[in-house]
């Protein structure tokens, strides 16, 4: 048996499929059969993210579910971790275990690191009441991730999962609220008030999730000497990264996946880095995309290109291999899984390999993305995997016509697939300098296929 040590992170700018390939890896963990656990841990972020999955529920039907504060190993009944970096949301966790007992009767362990910052609805008033007062806006979700970010830097503002299971719980709210007292104030929030407010609404959640606290480093450590399995995920995408992403227009945690591996004291050399990377680029909110082309609008239509936290209609784009190639080293890759191939079928696919940026001519990323101007190389790619439905944005309508056309792909490998995608993913790997090992052409669990490079 083997050991499966995996972490998922996107090279563009979110909404890429980790929550399905990551479901896929549980999958793979599971079959095994060999009575270890797998986890599935989320590293970064908060709920302004989405992991949006296709799955069977008990009856065997092809269900939607969307989580946001959990890992989405929680669809998989795998346990599931929240790590020191996290962004949480104890409210919208417990629904969303909550929700996913009733669907799927969740039984998997639940740990949340102690040192996990805790998302208060303070958080997100201010978020909307400083995005109000910006002129140039950033389009942010409104999920509270600047502010809470903010507050965890000036550490005594910072509300630990520790600190929010603790009998110390209201002596913390209330110094907090005092030292925020004035930006509070300023946004239409009274303290006092609201202090009796956030003790009532968190009392029974509390009492809930106390039992999950854990040295979650510790727990890792274990998990890994055991044999277990164990899942990385991180939220968003490298384009966002605090530091490292197209600055102004980013989130405010980091990343990338050095980060995750470190805080949850794991080692990179035993881990398997897997880039995803959507094969047409994506943005919500504000933002520049080198690769932007509206007359990709359609197809986006079809494929239900709308944020699984906002519901905002995305922009598509080109695929841009100067900025995955880019995403690949800093996230060091082994290996990159390609999604929604099958949504780009028929299209004269144009690839990006240069930018031209004050009139020079670059293969580099530059800090300011908006002044970049794309240079497409003159090889283009077409591919025609399936007649059927044209409109792909929800799966449930096309299962029956598409899976057994799915399969057969599956089944036969990627020699299989039509020779255009085939070309493409051969000078992906060439320009980017890190393999495709899968190729997804379906939004279900197993709608993957894997290439020559495993």
């Amino acid at each position: 048996m083997v050991q499966i040590l995996e972490g998922y992170v996107c090279l563009y700018w979110g909404d890429s499929g980790k929550g399905k390939l990551v479901d896929e890896a549980v999958e793979r963990a599971q079959q095994q059969s060999d009575r270890k656990r797998t986890v599935v841990v989320r590293f970064q972020g908060g709920p302004n993210a989405g992991h949006s999955m296709y799955v069977r529920n008990s009856k065997g039907i092809l269900v939607p579910f969307i989580t946001h504060a959990a890992p989405s190993g929680l669809v998989s009944r795998a346990d599931i971790a929240v790590g020191p970096q996290v962004a949480f949301d104890p409210e919208k966790f417990l629904n969303e275990l909550n929700e996913v007992r009733d669907l799927f009767d969740y039984d998997g362990r639940i740990m949340v690191s102690e040192r996990a910052g805790v998302l208060m609805d303070y958080h997100r008033q201010l978020d909307a009441w400083q995005e109000s007062l910006r002129t140039n806006k950033i389009g942010t979700t409104l999920s509270g991730m600047g502010p809470f970010y903010m507050d965890n830097a000036r550490r005594d503002t910072r509300i630990t999962f520790a600190d929010y299971v603790s009998d110390k719980f209201h002596e913390k709210l209330a110094s907090v609220l005092d030292l925020k007292q004035l930006e509070l104030s300023a946004a239409g929030i009274s303290p006092i008030d609201y202090f009796d407010e956030l003790i009532a609404l968190h009392k029974p959640i509390r009492k809930e999730l106390k039992p999950f606290a854990e040295r979650l480093e510790y727990r890792m450590q274990e998990y890994l000497e055991k044999g277990n399995h164990i899942i990385i995920e991180g939220a968003q995408g490298t384009g966002l990264d605090v530091d490292m992403g197209t600055i102004d227009d980013v989130t405010s945690s980091h990343l990338l996946m050095s980060e995750g591996l470190a805080s949850l004291g794991l080692p990179r050399k035993a881990f398997k880095i897997v880039g995803v990377e959507k094969i047409y680029p994506t943005r919500v909110g504000n933002g520049p995309m080198p690769t932007l082309d509206r007359g990709l609008e359609e197809m986006g239509e079809n494929a239900g290109e709308y944020g699984a936290t906002t519901k905002r209609r995305r922009r598509e784009g080109w695929p841009d291999l100067v900025f995955v190639r880019r995403s690949a080293f800093l996230n060091d890759c082994d290996r990159i899984a390609l999604t929604r191939a099958d949504c780009l079928q028929d299209i004269e696919v144009k690839v990006c390999t240069a930018y031209l940026v004050n009139e020079t001519f670059t293969e580099e990323v530059p800090f300011y993305l908006k002044d970049a101007k794309s240079i497409y190389n003159e090889e283009t790619f077409k591919w025609h995997l399936w007649d059927g439905p044209r409109d792909i944005s929800d799966p449930k309508l096309v299962d029956d016509e598409l899976k057994s056309k799915r399969a057969a792909y599956i089944e036969q490998g990627f020699e299989s697939l039509p020779t255009g995608l085939k070309d493409f993913v051969k000078f992906h790997n060439i320009f980017v300098g890190v393999p495709i090992d899968r190729v997804s052409i379906g939004p279900a669990r197993g709608e993957t296929v894997q290439t020559n490079y495993h």
